[in-house]
């Protein structure tokens, strides 16, 4: 046992070579027994029941049977269960000690697990030796747990349990013959073993790299210089050595992979790759297997893979379990006959080493191959198409599209192929990775040449230069030292690709770079001196992947992109609908009602299919088809298959999806799809605003995702309704910039003591009222918010710091500048008052700007509201409530499913205060608010439930008139029937959308399982817990009680906190010491030298010794401490590119380093 310098906390290193035996494995496999037995019961499954066998005289670990029947004595299938810290696949202590129980006992299988993996085997084909592919009759998935102690923690218990009962109903299907034994694909089962030995070997690996980051200055050195070539940040977290190790075993079981593939291919020229078993030592590994390697270098080439990485020399430590691993790899791949198997089997193993769910944490990101294959199938015309992917990642589409022209003419040679496709990716992990996965399709010729450029998109230009193709030329990324360059395309057939989907105000923090974000937008903008389109400040970068790839797209040519479909309802979308209106015919919309498309679970995508037009009236005659898709992908498209035929009838498949959508001139809905075909003049007469003479952009979004009835309340409600901002005043709620510091319960103020009229203030009858405000909607439960209920109150300091002298609030707020608040962006926008919110008057209601279940607009009772709301306030009070009705009705929800936002893809539905501005309500002069007020009291007094629940249906199909709260019903029949004329017939149909809108919303949050992904993020807890930790006690806090307060005589100075430079001169009235207009008029120079020191700390005041010869004396200590301080913290923070993450850290460090 032995503590960690980061955590304190006691680890237990586990191994296989550990013969300590642990009370638990005994109980975990007890538990199983129970579970199983519990399963077979409640599922009524028709196999008998399992017991744990008692442990016989060898001590062997105990196994579990499960009998063929309730009856019956004979053994289905008997279990050998190790602790997570065995493969389950290990040969030695449960591979074969299982298959010689199962043998004796002649039952028909047998299954290994860890309690992380259940591998399940057909005992007669192991005992014939069968490849191992056809050995494994199934792999079910149980959990992620590492310590056995943990089996009962939900976390784990919950998956086992859906893991076990996948597996006995499989189990069952075959042994009663209902369904034949699966047959694992090769590629899809060799990909799971290697993913498992990355998976072990990294476990190992992380220990190892976080040990040697934090014993070895060099080493550490090194490892930051590795994360930022792979552009990444690294702080000490442990997702980054997790990151490091899963690539350090990436890297080693590619190369050896590699390898035995190469071998295959040339095996007269290669040995086969071979590791004597009596090998122990990781130096010795690592020397056998560089002699393979460096034989490929030097008589073949392949650089690229085989050159040796900082990274790599972590791969082969003296650890007998990580040599066992590499060993056991080595044979894993040996049984294997790769001469065998086809180059596209080979290219989906490469492909698929890295698990989907980890693509994100190294830079990558996964697309869909249905969604590749529909892009392709609508942009590829031609197997001389030249195509184009400007952010390709591993290459997944530029692979795809390989297939796509092979297919199209098989005869056609592998390295003609490669010369119709470009790749470009400004990190150099993924541009490496699609290098590969382009190059494996044939490792049997020299000249293998995928053209890759490890680039800026945006740094390179279609407008011809002085000097012709030779400007354009670019080294493309080989497999081999030979350095090769080609002119990159100034024009192209097709741009395909899944674009990053940064929003602008993020790409400066990522790149790091100083002003990258201006030059990117110029050059992305500007075509010589023309401005190709008005994008705003607040798109996702995405858009200018478009603006950039329309200058190299050839007229005529297809532009296919899978991109978040916020552009198409938000303000700042308006850019790229006017640049496909004025440059496309917008030949596709595509999204999902049932599923997400993109890996990170928070985003929500649609497909955009363009062809380039100069013609205007082509394209205001275009019909552009918005496809609703209400099935899942596979259901229109059958899995991707290595078999020639399979392969024809998938994209066969694709291409009736296509003309499906193409087809359809008028509205088409079925059971699978709807079909919304809108003229492309109509797009843009909705969207151009004659007054202002230019196009303002409009809501695209509707014509995918609203039903009938949407449009029946527009026709309807058109000339009874106003805008919201015609006769109400809407606005932002109140944004702290520092909620921690502005927002307290009663008890933490009475705590500090903070005065009454800074957390209070007079009603109109002069009463003293608490400064109440609605943080979440939770706190509301019925539409009338009721202040019992609200947790906070908000500060209001209005007032400058010299009137604050001896106050409690004082020392609050220099409490909040120790901590940084200050420095925050929202906070510091207010100047030297930043703990000012200013005056703000009460709404009448407030709107939140996010949505799940639960809808409604609150009235406030003359209270404030965050952020996180929109306030109205109504200025002719007959119209009070009249808009508060109108807004609590079940159009409302409506409304907000068929324009909200959705693309973030958490499962809320948001809106924004433009939106709500223009949103149209009813007022006095339509109906009296006297027929309302009655309903609405009824309404706004009691909880309000879900949106499910309000209606008294969870589907569609369960809707009627007569389930729906008597008091809603009320409510909404005069709004939708007496202000809307709609019917009954169809208000049952917005009841009938809502419920559908929001179940589908939802759903499709859920379709993406969040569990699985590797999110990255940064512990600035533990960050600045280590900064300390390399400090030790050398903190400028230390210094000061030690060798300044101790002294008698001091004088206090106040301080500022510097906006600029901070500079030292001696003026014509002594020394003083600057920043932009602020300055310290000081006695010496030493002094202002000391001042300066303290300057950073984000003191209000400090104390100086008046005694000058004193200040000279520690003045060269204090200055040594402070470089000291400012190397370890630059040393830490050096490799984070995010200019804003710096900033929060080292605010996070101004209080704990004067502690």
């Amino acid at each position: 046992m032995k503590k960690t310098k980061l955590t304190e906390k006691a680890s237990r290193v586990t191994s296989p070579f550990d013969t300590t035996s642990h009370k638990t494995e005994r109980t975990a496999n007890q538990k199983l027994v129970e579970w199983i037995n519990q399963i077979v019961k409640e599922k009524n499954l028709p196999i008998g029941i399992a017991e744990q066998e008692t442990v016989g005289a060898d001590r062997k670990q105990p196994d579990v049977v499960i009998f063929e029947s309730p009856k019956s004595e004979r053994v289905l299938c008997l279990i050998e269960l190790k602790p997570p810290y065995f493969s389950p696949f290990d040969e030695k202590e449960l591979k074969e000690p299982a298959r010689q129980k199962a043998t004796k006992r002649k039952a028909k299988y047998f299954a290994t697990s860890n309690f992380q993996w259940l591998i399940w085997f057909n005992t007669e084909r192991v005992n014939r030796n069968e490849p191992e592919e056809r050995q494994v009759v199934d792999k079910f998935h149980l959990s992620g747990i590492e310590d056995l102690d943990d089996i009962e923690d939900f976390r784990f218990k919950t998956p086992i349990l859906k893991g076990i009962e996948r597996f006995l109903e499989e189990l069952s299907r075959v042994h009663t013959g209902i369904t034949p034994e699966p047959l694992l694909p090769i590629d899809e089962f060799l990909i799971f073993r290697l993913q498992e030995k990355i998976y072990r070997l990294a476990k190992y690996y992380r220990g190892i790299i976080r040990d040697e980051a934090h014993k070895d200055a060099t080493f550490s050195k090194k490892l930051k210089k590795w994360f930022i070539e792979q552009q990444w940040a690294f702080t000490y977290s442990d997702s980054d050595f997790e990151k490091a190790a899963r690539q350090t075993a990436y890297l080693l079981i590619n190369k050896i992979l590699f390898y035995d593939v190469l071998q295959s291919r040339r095996p007269r020229q290669l040995d086969p790759l071979t590791i004597p078993d009596a090998l122990t030592k990781g130096g010795l590994l690592q020397t056998t297997l560089q002699g393979y390697f460096d034989y490929v270098l030097n008589n073949i080439d392949y650089e690229t893979i085989y050159r040796t990485d900082f990274i790599d020399q972590t791969a082969f430590p003296d650890n007998r379990a990580v040599v066992e691993e590499i060993k056991e790899l080595v044979k894993v791949l040996k049984r294997y006959d790769f001469s065998k198997i086809g180059f596209d089997i080979i290219g989906r193993i490469f492909e698929g080493l890295i698990p989907q769910a980890e693509r994100h944490n190294l830079g990558q990101y996964f697309t869909n191959a249905d969604v590749v294959d529909i892009i392709s199938k609508f942009c590829i015309k031609h197997e001389d198409d030249k195509v184009l992917d400007p952010s390709c990642g591993a290459g997944t589409f530029l692979v795809r599209a390989y297939q796509h022209k092979k297919l199209m003419n098989l005869r056609k040679p592998h390295q003609e192929v490669l010369k119709t496709l470009w790749g470009i990716d400004i990190a150099k992990f993924p541009a490496h990775l699609s290098t590969i996965n382009l190059a494996v399709n044939d490792l049997s010729v020299d000249e293998n040449y995928p053209q890759i450029l490890n680039e800026d998109f945006f740094n390179l230009s279609p407008i011809e230069k002085m000097g012709g193709d030779e400007a354009r030329k670019k080294e493309i990324k080989t497999l081999g030292i030979k350095k090769v360059l080609i002119p990159y395309p100034r024009i192209v057939d097709c741009i395909i690709g899944n674009p990053p989907y940064t929003r602008q105000e993020e790409i400066a923090e990522i790149t790091g770079k100083e002003g990258y974000k201006d030059s990117m937008i110029n050059k992305a903008l500007l075509e010589g001196n023309r401005k190709l389109a008005d994008i705003s400040k607040r798109a996702g970068i995405h858009a200018y992947f478009f603006v950039h790839g329309t200058k190299f797209l050839k007229d005529g040519g297809h532009f296919g992109f899978i991109v978040s479909n916020s552009w198409m309802d938000v303000d700042y979308g308006k850019g790229l609908q006017e640049l496909f209106l004025r440059n496309y015919k917008i030949i596709a919309i595509i999204e999902s009602k049932v599923e997400r498309w993109f890996e990170d679970a928070d985003v929500n995508t649609c497909i955009i299919i363009l062809e380039k037009c100069k013609d205007q009236k082509e394209r205001d005659e275009n019909l552009v088809r918005f496809a609703y898709l209400f099935k899942p992908l596979r259901h229109f498209i059958p899995p991707a298959h290595d078999m020639w035929e399979k392969q024809k009838e998938r994209l066969d498949a694709i291409e009736k999806l296509r003309k499906t959508i193409l087809s359809h001139n008028d509205f088409y809905q079925n059971d699978e799809l709807r079909i919304y075909p809108k003229k492309q003049s109509e797009l843009w007469d909705e969207g151009f605003d004659v007054e202002e003479n230019k196009y303002t952009g409009s809501k695209w979004g509707k014509y995918l995702r609203a039903p009938e009835i949407f449009f029946t309340i527009l026709e309807k409600g058109k000339d009874k309704l106003v805008p919201l901002k015609e006769i109400a005043n809407v606005r932002f709620g109140i944004k702290t910039g520092a909620n921690e510091f502005f927002y307290l319960t009663e008890e933490e103020i009475k705590q500090r003591g903070i005065e009454k009229e800074f957390w209070m203030h007079k009603d109109e009858k002069g009463n003293w009222v608490p400064n109440y405000i609605i943080k979440s909607s939770k706190e509301c439960k019925s539409i009338t918010a009721k202040q019992e209920d609200l947790k906070f109150r908000v500060l209001m300091i209005n007032k400058e710091k010299k009137s604050l002298n001896k106050t409690n609030v004082l020392k609050w707020i220099k409490k909040g500048e120790r901590e940084g608040f200050h420095h925050r962006p929202t906070c510091a926008s207010r100047g030297k008052q930043w703990y000012d919110l200013g005056i703000w008057e009460k709404p009448d209601f407030v709107w939140s700007d996010a949505y799940n279940i639960r809808f409604a607009v609150y009235e406030t009772q003359k209270t404030w509201a965050d952020k996180r709301f929109f306030f109205i306030t109504v200025e002719d009070k007959k119209n009070y409530d009249i808009v508060l009705a109108f807004l609590n009705s079940t159009v409302i929800p409506l409304l907000i499913e068929i324009s909200g936002i959705t693309s973030l893809g958490e499962g809320a539905v948001y809106t924004n205060v433009y939106w709500l501005e223009t949103l149209g309500v009813p007022t006095h002069k339509i109906i009296s608010s006297k027929n309302i007020f009655t309903v609405l009291e009824q309404l706004k007094t009691r909880e309000v439930l879900s949106i499910f629940d309000e209606i008294g249906a969870s589907t569609p199909d369960e809707v009627s008139l007569e389930k729906v709260k008597p008091d809603r019903r009320e409510l909404d029949q005069i709004i939708m029937g007496d202000i809307l004329g709609l019917t009954e017939d169809e208000q049952l149909e917005v009841y009938r959308a809502v419920v559908d809108l929001v179940k589908s919303r939802i759903e499709k949050a859920k379709s993406v399982d969040k569990k699985g992904k590797t999110k990255e993020g940064f512990d600035i807890e533990l960050l600045t817990r280590t900064i300390k930790e390399k400090l030790g006690d050398k903190l400028l806090g230390n210094f000061y009680r030690e060798k300044i307060l101790s002294q008698k005589n001091l004088k206090t100075v106040k301080l500022f906190h510097p906006t600029k430079d901070i500079h030292i001169k001696n003026e014509l009235f002594g020394w003083r010491l600057s920043s932009g207009k602020d300055h310290i008029d000081c006695q010496s120079e030493a002094e202002a030298e000391y001042l300066k020191i303290w300057l950073d700390s984000g003191l209000d005041e400090i104390k100086v010794p008046e005694d000058d010869a004193y200040i000279s004396k520690i003045l060269p200590e204090l200055k040594a401490l402070k470089e000291k301080i400012d190397e370890i913290i630059s040393d830490h923070l050096s490799s984070i590119t995010s200019q804003k993450l710096q900033q929060k850290i080292l605010q996070k460090l101004q209080g704990e380093l004067f502690g």
